[in-house]
């Protein structure tokens, strides 16, 4: 490990790479660019950081990877403002139970909710518990029962 490197998943690095891509381009959601049909979800950018450059220097010395940063957020609707992934309209619903997780906004409404950052690791946070399975999730509850089990065996057969 050295200064700036995690420890993580292949997704977890794609999830801290995507909020890079935004966070660099605008500013931490200071930006006024918006981007048509998907910047009018959250007009006022409630949680953004509203102290950032809007991007600038980073669109200063990086132009290039700031164009490709704005076609990505453009092409998975992404929230310049705030971050968020904004589901398209047209799309179909669809089928898998967990991506419906994805799409939604951890803190409700989004009217005073927490800022866009809290938003964007909430929102990885539910994305990593997507598809994996119960004892995955439930390592202490597992470990917790295996023990009263062993015990009451213990007990049981006067060990």
């Amino acid at each position: 490990m050295t200064t700036g490197s995690i420890n993580g998943s292949d997704a977890e690095r794609r999830r801290f790479a995507a909020t890079s891509k935004w966070w660099n381009s605008t500013g931490g959601g200071s930006t006024k660019k918006e981007i048509p049909g998907v910047s009018g979800s959250n007009a006022k950018g409630v949680g953004n950081v509203k102290a950032g450059d809007g991007g600038q220097k980073f669109r200063k010395e990086w132009a290039e990877l700031d164009e490709e940063n704005w076609r990505w957020m453009k092409e998975h609707r992404v929230d310049p403002k705030t971050g968020v992934v904004v589901p398209d309209p047209n799309a179909a619903v669809s089928c898998a139970p967990g991506a419906d997780a994805l799409r939604r906004r951890p803190a409700g409404s989004g009217v005073g909710g927490g800022n866009a950052t809290d938003l964007v690791v909430e929102g990885a946070q539910q994305a990593a518990e997507v598809g994996g399975n119960w004892f995955a999730n439930h390592k202490m509850l597992t470990a917790l029962a295996v023990l009263f089990a062993y015990t009451v065996i213990a007990r049981v057969l006067k060990v």
